[in-house]
């Protein structure tokens, strides 16, 4: 038997002082950082001024300067709602709580598509419609955030919105023949099978797994049958269709019948999968799953421990083929390594997965925090220093990954004394 969580560990001694002086002090310089870096710089700078529909900015360059005329991105919007909401409900924030507010009203004024339904994939920096595509990948990210909305206000207002994503997503996405979900669709819901992120496919890990996150969050706020099932139903398309236990990395895009496009070893997102896994499992209460789902979560964590990780204790981007790499040292993949590497060490009790995540921290805070500017630096190449043509905010590139990371380090430790 796995060994449930550090509260668990603490209560039958089987903490060593040394371990337990290590996450006081990793937890508290990540919190440090959310609260004194990440969420200042995304208040400081997010916030469009002049946008008469009160809105944020579509893009934020390394300095902090706001791009007026980029365009506003699904992602970077829903992330925002999220991010505020989240921060505001874990910490009490009301900074955060009037920003929570303010993404609420712009993303329900400018990307719900009142006629027929869903949110938009992109608007033009005024607000206007860009591409009015409906992807699944972003729709999961609508509910992910109003339900965190939901979750820090009880406005039954933005519960409702996402019940309604949740709806129309198993309506139309959802594939009654093979499983899981499509892609893409036209505003109308038509099937759109080149768009989305699938590279040309019609069906891709990050949707599902990021389907996973947004309806366990719903879950929270509403116990509903059908949504349960739903979500027993992912985790098994994960454990049967994308998950290859032959080398515990899951397999990245897939034609409609689950053919496997392609061969990636993608580190970052499944050292992600490890631990919102896990969370699913727990959300659902069920605890024989549970149990399975930890093992498989340590087994995969060990793997990317083990083959994943540079020379300096950051995690790689991923491998493509046989030999080639992407060995670009990413802000999200950090970010996902530390809380997938502590949720590995909670459950199996084991230091290695402890002094990892405390190694990737310390790669984080020498080499990504921005000390000059604010936020952390997106992307480094693979000798460490920051890539020019990025971004701090983009469609891509949003507060989510590291402000979750903090909140989650906060939240899982904070019994701690």
């Amino acid at each position: 038997m796995l060994i449930t969580g550090i509260a668990g560990c603490a209560a039958s001694n089987e903490i060593h002082e040394n371990e337990k002086k290590l996450l006081l002090d990793l937890r508290a310089e990540i919190v440090e950082d959310l609260k004194e870096n990440l969420l200042p710089f995304w208040k400081k700078y997010s916030v469009d001024p002049e946008d008469p529909n009160r809105g944020f900015f579509g893009a934020i360059t390394n300095d902090g300067t706001g791009i007026a005329d980029a365009k506003k991105h699904n992602v970077l919007f829903t992330r925002y709602l999220w991010t505020f909401s989240a921060a505001c409900r874990v910490l009490a924030d009301e900074e955060s709580n009037e920003l929570a507010h303010r993404a609420y009203r712009y993303f329900l004024n400018h990307f719900v598509d009142h006629e027929f339904g869903g949110v938009y994939w992109e608007l033009n920096h005024d607000g206007t419609v860009s591409d009015p595509g409906k992807i699944t990948y972003g729709l999961s990210f609508a509910v992910y955030a109003l339900s965190e909305y939901y979750r820090k206000t009880l406005i039954q207002e933005s519960l409702d919105h996402a019940i309604k994503l949740y709806y129309l997503i198993e309506k139309h996405s959802g594939d009654r023949e093979f499983g899981g979900y499509l892609e893409a669709f036209s505003r109308e819901w038509k099937y759109d099978a080149e768009a989305g992120l699938a590279a040309g496919q019609a069906k891709s890990m990050n949707t599902h797994l990021h389907l996973l996150e947004a309806y366990t969050n719903l879950y929270r706020a509403w116990q509903d049958k059908q949504l349960e099932e739903s979500i027993y139903k992912l985790i098994e398309v994960f454990m049967k269709r994308i998950i290859d236990t032959g080398r515990y990395h899951q397999d990245l895009y897939f034609s409609r019948d689950w053919t496997v496009y392609g061969k990636y070893d993608s580190y970052g997102h499944d050292i992600e999968f490890s631990w919102l896994i896990v969370e699913a499992a727990n959300v659902l209460g069920n605890q024989d799953l549970v149990n399975k789902i930890e093992e498989l979560a340590v087994k995969i964590a060990d793997v990317q421990l083990s083959v994943g990780m540079n020379p300096e204790g950051a995690m790689i981007y991923e491998r493509v083929g046989e030999d080639q790499y992407r060995r670009n040292i990413d802000w999200w993949v950090q970010a996902e390594a530390v809380v997938g590497f502590l949720n590995a060490y909670e459950i199996s009790g084991e230091r290695r997965f402890l002094d990892a995540a405390a190694g990737v921290w310390d790669y984080i805070k020498e080499n990504m925090v921005d000390r000059q500017h604010g936020g952390w630096f997106p992307s480094l190449d693979e000798n460490g220093n920051p890539r020019p043509d990025r971004n701090k905010g983009d469609a891509w590139t949003c507060p989510y990954h590291n402000v979750r990371m903090g909140l989650e380090v906060y939240q899982r430790f904070n019994h701690l004394k």
